[in-house]
């Protein structure tokens, strides 16, 4: 998106060196019955075989990989149908794995999905879900209606974020001393927010990293309020002084949730909701 010269190729260097977080592979599962029938509840579980070597955790691996699982449905019982559920199951996952998942590269540089990638996630979704089934929830494959499988290259496509990263760039001595935590860019005017600014990753992080661009903008061009966001940050600041300072409008509680495809579905149950 900007000239080639825009950014100093030593600093381009450093980032595509830098030591990212692992991607992952993620199925999401339909089940004709509650998620808690099956024995998950509000935990995140881990399942994993500590007989094994630490760095089989997260190797890739669908074999021996760590599985995290999580049930949506329980926190939040509008994602499902009444008497229905969902199961969410993670593992690490790398973009080179098996021929970057069984794809192609077009002429245009294009990543092509075929055949072998759709045979290869169906797999390895397989296996996590054999898994889990052994470990955790016997006859859990009969339960389930659907599932939908996000590979890497999936993560990538929807995302951008180098080989489908899923947190951006690892704290590290490595990284620190590259300086690959920044947001200001050799670009005036052009200042970086989300996880990439800053090392760790997550949504917690991308949240801090959002609220301090948002502050090195409003130090430019706003300093009064600069002073009220940061001290409120600091909490140093009360609340009250900023929702009555005209520097900040106030908001209305206008925002309306929509309904989930649940939802729709409960309260017209002769309608099939595809979205």
């Amino acid at each position: 998106m900007l000239p080639a010269d825009a950014v100093p190729a030593a600093l381009k260097k450093k980032l595509k060196k830098a030591d990212l977080y692992s991607s992952s592979i993620t199925v999401s599962l339909a089940l004709d019955c509650t998620a808690e029938s099956l024995g998950f509840n509000e935990e995140l579980i881990h399942l994993v075989d500590e007989n094994q070597p630490f760095e089989f955790h997260s190797g890739g691996d669908p074999n021996r990989s760590e599985i995290s699982i999580i049930a949506p449905s329980m926190r939040d019982k509008s994602l499902a149908p009444e008497n229905r559920g969902t199961l969410t199951l993670y593992m690490p996952a790398f973009m080179d794995y098996k021929n970057e998942w069984g794809t192609k590269m077009d002429a245009f540089g294009k990543r092509v999905r075929g055949e072998a990638y759709q045979q290869l996630k169906k797999q390895v979704a397989d296996i996590l879900i054999a898994r889990v089934e052994e470990k955790l929830a016997p006859g859990l494959r009969a339960h389930i209606l659907f599932y939908e499988v996000a590979t890497p290259v999936t993560h990538w496509r929807y995302t951008g974020n180098k080989n489908g990263t899923m947190m951006g760039a690892r704290p590290g001595r490595k990284n620190m001393k590259n300086k690959i935590s920044h947001y200001r860019t050799p670009v005036k005017n052009l200042i970086l927010g989300g996880h990439w600014a800053e090392l760790g990753g997550g949504v917690p992080i991308a949240a801090k990293a959002g609220a301090n661009a948002s502050l090195l903008i409003l130090k430019k061009e706003n300093h009064r309020a600069f002073q009220l966001l940061s001290g409120y940050m600091n909490n140093t600041v009360p609340l009250g002084s900023l929702t009555k300072s005209d520097c900040f409008h106030p908001y209305d509680n206008s925002w309306v949730r929509r309904e989930t495809p649940a939802e729709k579905q409960a309260s017209s149950p002769s309608t099939v909701i595809v979205e």
